[in-house]
């Protein structure tokens, strides 16, 4: 049981905390902000402290601060592949707000915070090739390039030449692509916790109007299965490799009744079984434990352990 003590130090960390981050980061700072409206799936508690930072330089500024402060943080992008806490985040939440796009020639440099989708446009407008695989996937590039996001046999690592980090350290600098050690659904920046600032995608020369049909052609093809009227996160699960072959985890989630499941609001999706949606006022416990049933049924029926793809915000 915690003492009248501990709950007095507690308070007046708490309360130093606040000053100290007010005084740093200035009016933009919010307090006890709930964090549902900025998340795909519509569901999270309260940040403690919640700051935009609209450039490079004030998010990296944001960052430094609360590691000065030695307090958990966490720098939130479009709000997909994630599920927040129901209990929320004590902590600093820094919204990525940073998303200018500059293109010269074949190339696109983009800010961490901007929107994958339109980089996609962008690109289509000045009829360039190579990210029409990448319509319809939600989120930043910065999300995109940390998860190794990628759909049609294509991936956002595959175009990337180049980034600007910010270290766990709390250094900047500049690195290749090799650095990223990119693989299905996976770069370093998992293991390191460096924060990607900028990127630069090379991509090619085509038509404007084949590339907007290959992109609309995409778009078809994912609103075929992927929930755009109800609230989720993407696919929950990674897909899993058996004798050498990827195997979709939807498929076999689909072979152990997983459509008809539901928590609560907590549902999968009729029309893939690897997306679980909040059809009303699903909680995160809600997702969590309809999560922890299908992978139950996974392992009892096929042996397999499904790792989980959305991450979990505690």
């Amino acid at each position: 049981m915690e003492t009248t003590k501990a709950r007095s130090t507690r308070s007046t960390r708490k309360k130093e905390v606040r000053e100290r981050l007010f005084g740093a980061l200035g009016d933009e700072l919010k307090f006890d902000v709930t964090l549902a409206p900025y998340t795909t799936f519509g569901i999270g508690g309260k940040a403690a402290f919640f700051y935009p930072a609209t450039k490079p330089e004030t998010l990296v500024f944001a960052v430094r601060t609360a590691q000065a402060l030695k307090m958990r943080f966490l720098v939130l992008g479009g709000g997909s592949n994630l599920l927040v806490s129901d209990a929320g985040f004590k902590g600093l939440v820094i919204k990525n707000e940073s998303d200018d796009i500059l293109i010269s020639g074949n190339q696109v440099t983009c800010q961490s915070g901007a929107l994958l989708e339109d980089v996609v446009n962008r690109a289509c407008t000045r009829g360039l090739s190579g990210l029409e695989f990448a319509a319809g996937i939600p989120g930043t590039v910065g999300g995109a390039i940390r998860g190794n996001a990628g759909a049609f046999g294509n991936s956002v690592g595959e175009r990337l030449t180049k980034a600007v980090l910010l270290t766990s350290a709390g250094d900047i600098k500049e690195v290749e692509a090799d650095y990223f050690r990119f693989a299905y659904r996976e770069s370093k920046l998992k293991e390191t916790g460096d924060l990607l600032l900028s990127a630069t995608l090379r991509l090619r020369k085509g038509d404007r109007a084949r590339i907007r049909g290959r992109i609309d052609g995409n778009l078809k093809k994912r609103r075929e299965s992927v929930p755009w009227k109800d609230k989720s996160a993407g696919c929950f699960f990674k897909n899993v490799v058996l004798d050498g072959k990827k195997v979709s985890a939807g498929l076999l989630l689909d072979r152990v009744g997983a459509k008809r499941m539901h928590q609560g609001d907590a549902r999968v999706f009729a029309g893939h079984a690897n997306i679980l949606i909040n059809s009303g006022s699903a909680s995160a416990a809600d997702i969590r434990r309809l999560a922890a049933r299908l992978r139950r049924k996974i392992e009892e029926k096929f042996g397999i352990k499904l790792e989980q793809e959305v991450v979990y915000i505690n």
